[in-house]
């Protein structure tokens, strides 16, 4: 199989305004590579997780553990939500919790990965130090900061990732230590399997990316076009629903433009009637995220939705996930929206690294006493 045959989209536009050119005058940081070398991230971060783990690896297999939280925020949790995608079998509880607290059933018999890029993550921090009070061990994931602290002074399990990122732009580092802290904890078998023919797809995938690649073969130029000026509606069913999700983050932080997402089948028992009046001058696109492999029900959902959605939006865009194991599907489904949303950020003329909104809010909360 071919580079090109990893991803097919039906893509008519060509990507004007993304010479290499244009994309250094927007992108100083470099976030382009980082987003390119998701595929060679992965296979390091597993790697490295794997040997920091290696000294708790007996400890965590004997634990007893039958159900797991993840803890984090934004490009911190996306990692949890990835790896649960890929063990759709797990049979038990594997949740990611966007919050400052753990559900009650969490502190017993649960395997807590935290996970804050910066180690500073508030909600992240407030999981963390209830878990120690109920006698709790959370494996720590981060590149620092207080997190990092609490695991030196509790004797935490700590995979420590490189630092100078975005978190989101961390993606594979994340997946990895969580996925690997899954594997020591012997919850799920096949992991590195899963993560080695992951990596492998995307490394191949990446070819087509490089903003040296003119559309249409560069299909996320092409993408980017097709989503310039429009509102898109990305939509997931089943094992694309986690992509779907990262989609529209990405599109939110890097292009710096609003994005919603939705999934089969419950958009179908709500958003579908919401589209009947679209508001005056708002261009609506949908992408939909196929998964060739999965639930064939779905696929007749997400056909019959679009033949009725088609006439009410201004396009619709079907992008098939690539690979065999699930890891690889999830995976290969979101990588292409990281690098859609990268271009569009150039074609909307914003540095796609900083989120300057999301500092002030933090600013504003760090600076008001009472939390209010």
């Amino acid at each position: 199989m071919s580079a090109e045959d990893f991803l097919i989209i039906d893509d008519p536009t060509d990507g004007d305004g993304l010479s290499p050119d244009a994309v250094a005058a927007v992108d100083p940081s470099g976030l382009i590579d980082t987003i390119i070398g998701l595929g060679e991230q992965l296979s390091n971060g597993w790697t490295a997780a794997r040997e920091a783990l290696e000294p708790f690896s007996a400890t965590l297999a004997a634990s007893g553990f039958d159900r797991i939280a993840v803890c984090g925020m934004g490009g911190s949790a996306i990692g949890g939500d990835i790896v649960a995608a890929a063990v759709p079998s797990f049979g038990a509880p594997f949740v990611t919790v966007r919050g400052y607290a753990l559900p009650g059933w969490a502190f017993s018999h649960t395997l807590i990965v935290a996970v804050s890029y910066s180690g500073n993550t508030e909600e992240t921090l407030s999981c963390v130090r209830s878990a120690i009070e109920h006698g709790s061990r959370p494996v720590c994931v981060t590149s620092g900061g207080t997190l990092a602290e609490l695991a030196a002074a509790h004797d935490l399990p700590l995979v420590t990732v490189p630092g100078g990122l975005q978190p989101r732009a961390a993606l594979g580092y994340l997946t990895a230590a969580v996925a690997a802290a899954v594997d020591a904890a012997c919850l799920v078998g096949g992991l590195g399997r899963q993560v080695s023919e992951a990596a492998h797809l995307l490394c191949n995938m990446a070819t087509l990316f490089d903003p040296e690649i003119a559309a249409p073969t560069n299909r996320a130029k092409g993408l980017a076009a097709r989503l310039h000026k429009r509102l898109p509606l990305i939509y997931g069913a089943g094992l694309t629903t986690v992509p779907a999700r990262r989609w529209k983050c990405e599109i939110n932080e890097n292009a710096e433009m609003p994005a919603f997402y939705a999934e089969l089948p419950e958009l179908d028992h709500n958003e579908l009637a919401g589209w009947t009046v679209v508001p005056n001058g708002v261009e609506v696109v949908i992408v939909a995220l196929d998964d060739p492999l999965g639930d064939p029900r779905l696929t007749r959902r997400m056909d019959a939705t679009l033949e009725i959605m088609g006439p009410r939006v201004a396009d619709v865009v079907r992008v098939p996930a690539r690979g065999e194991r699930p890891l690889a599907r999830v995976l290969s489904s979101a990588y292409i929206g990281d690098a859609a949303s990268f271009y569009l950020a150039v074609m909307n003329g914003v540095d796609p690294t900083p989120v300057s909104a999301i500092e002030r809010l933090k600013t504003s909360l760090a600076d008001d006493p009472a939390g209010e």
